[in-house]
């Protein structure tokens, strides 16, 4: 691969040769691939000059071809031999492990040790010559704040994502956070997903008890609330942002006073009763003939 700009402004020389795995440095990986045991290395592996006589050549990538050499006795693999910079084969190693999600530690180092070579002047820069995210290689390179204690079990004890998302944690977290999976890996026990939330739970309820702690002494404050100037700021607001004249809405507002209800009439009187006159027997005071009285009998 060729990628044009300052880092690899020419193709990389290369050199194919079988080589004895006893002149490579070995590996730091205990990974194997079995299937070796039967065919052998069929993938050339990429080495560099270490510059050491007795073991001239450091693998640049192809560590579990080369372990798995080793495990199972073949004595030479094929392989190719660069002469690139320092900072071009990290790039080149980066670069190889992307590709294939193999290692995240190797691929963060790499990335590494190709902004500490000097050919880069920010991950920006770095990105855009190698043609991969800036935020993938600020991801892989967050990695890199974990302790050893954690990286060297990343992949066998705590997976691989659970490793970003513990690298990626804020500082207020990660040191609780760090502990608690050196706890667990100490104890020979895998550090999960499940392990991670509960250790950011925890923290978040001990944020808590100090805040609580810290304001449990101090008076509450008294905010003093308005009702009714609250809800005439809110009318006026209302009002002016339908268009509507305050006038005009408190007349609205305003009650229609009530009519009278009409007095009730009054049920008519009933006719007085004309009393009959009684006739009354006519006596006469002084009869009309003295000495006779009269009974009003008749003869």
């Amino acid at each position: 691969m060729t990628i044009q700009g300052h880092l690899f402004s020419a193709p990389l020389t290369t050199e194919a040769r079988q080589v004895p795995v006893h002149l490579i440095v070995p590996p730091d990986t205990t990974q194997v691939i079995p299937s070796i045991q039967q065919l052998g290395v069929m993938q050339s592996v990429l080495l560099k000059p270490s510059g050491n006589p007795a073991v001239p050549y450091l693998i640049v990538d192809g560590d579990r071809r080369i372990n798995s050499a080793l495990k199972y006795h073949i004595e030479t693999v094929p392989a190719l031999i660069t002469d690139g910079t320092r900072g071009q084969i990290a790039a080149a190693s980066a670069i190889l492990n992307a590709a294939r999600s193999s290692n995240p530690l190797d691929e963060a180092r790499s990335w590494q040790v190709a902004l500490s070579d000097g050919h880069f002047v920010s991950v920006t820069d770095l990105a855009h010559h190698v043609h991969i995210s800036a935020q993938t290689i600020k991801q892989r390179l967050k990695l890199l704040k974990l302790p050893e204690t954690i990286l060297i079990h990343v992949g066998v004890s705590i997976a691989e994502g659970v490793a970003q998302r513990l690298a990626n944690l804020g500082d207020d977290y990660l040191p609780q956070a760090i502990l608690a999976a050196e706890r667990k890996l100490d104890a020979g026990e895998k550090f999960t997903g499940a392990d991670l939330k509960i250790t950011q739970t925890a923290r978040v309820n001990d944020l808590q008890g100090s805040l609580d702690d810290l304001f449990s002494g101090l008076p509450l404050l008294t905010v003093q609330t308005d009702p009714l100037g609250g809800l005439i700021n809110e009318v006026r607001r209302l009002a002016q942002h339908a268009g509507i004249d305050l006038d005009t809405l408190l007349d609205a507002l305003r009650p229609t006073p009530a009519s009278a209800p009409p007095r009730p009439v009054p049920a008519p009187l009933p006719a007085p009763t004309t009393p009959v006159p009684i006739q009354a027997a006519r006596v006469n005071a002084f009869p009309a003939h003295p000495g006779r009285v009269n009974l009003g009998l008749r003869n």
